[in-house]
């Protein structure tokens, strides 16, 4: 079962539903942000080169370009809450939390807020609906970052090689990058650092060099830049090839947002 209610700058959604394959994953990355709360479920979480192991009553936020990947452990049933909302509708009084992601343990205060949410969906008209969704919006940020009370989960041990090459890709993503380059300046073979990031993130290393140049290009072009600025900026020597990225990671062409507005 999948309940939504999208709006063009948040998206409440409620879901549950039966996981079989203890192989299941799910990889992610979003140009706004993530709240997932786990009402029941395990397995672990990866945010770039953190991982997390989560259970009943985790509460996930993800800063917008991030990726992250999920494998969901056997089970019975797999429930959550999501919201997606725009990185405009992050208070400013969190200013210097906006680029952090963080998992905390959650307790009875954060499931009233999302099941209160749940209620106010059928009990509220569409546009009273958004009005509070973006008012306990606020209310969860605040109570989530600044209440010491919720513990931070710990975070487990990666592969150091892993987050080198990480670094290394995102300060040189104005770069024409390829993955002989990056696995030269580790000192291994372009197969293996291949295996380990299709082993941990569920995807290979010039696809995840695709997604952190695109969600770059995602913020350049909301700042006004154009999209053949944009390509040229992130080391694209054929703009082609950049709106084939775009088009893959977006479904929709580089649009200048500035510029849109302006229309």
């Amino acid at each position: 079962m999948i309940y939504e209610i999208s709006f063009p700058d948040i998206t409440f959604r409620y879901a549950h539903e039966n996981v079989l394959n203890e192989a299941d994953f799910f990889k992610h990355h979003h140009v706004q942000y993530e709240i997932l709360y786990i009402v029941h479920g395990s397995g672990s979480f990866i945010i770039e080169n953190d991982l997390y192991n989560f259970s009943d009553g985790t509460i996930i936020l993800v800063p917008p370009g991030k990726y992250h990947v999920m494998k969901i452990s056997s089970q019975d049933l797999y429930e959550r809450y999501v919201i997606n909302f725009s990185p405009d509708l992050f208070p400013e009084v969190l200013a210097e939390e906006q680029n952090c992601s963080i998992c905390k343990k959650a307790g009875g205060e954060m499931l009233q807020l999302f099941t209160k949410l749940y209620s106010y969906s059928e009990r509220f008209s569409s546009e009273h609906f958004h009005a509070l969704l973006k008012s306990i919006l606020n209310e969860f940020l605040i109570i989530f970052y600044v209440d010491a009370e919720h513990k931070v989960l710990e975070k487990k041990d990666m592969p150091p090689l892993i987050k080198k090459a990480m670094d290394y890709i995102n300060e040189n993503i104005n770069q024409p990058l390829n993955i002989e380059t990056i696995a030269a300046h580790l000192f291994v073979s372009r197969s293996y650092l291949n295996h380990l990031f299709k082993h941990f993130l569920n995807t290979g290393v010039m696809q995840y060099v695709r997604i952190k140049k695109m969600c770059e290009a995602r913020k350049l072009l909301k700042n006004g830049i154009t999209a053949i600025q944009a390509a040229t900026l992130l080391g694209y020597t054929n703009y082609s090839t950049f709106l084939r990225n775009y088009r893959t990671e977006f479904m929709e062409n580089p649009i200048n947002k500035a510029s849109k507005k302006g229309h």
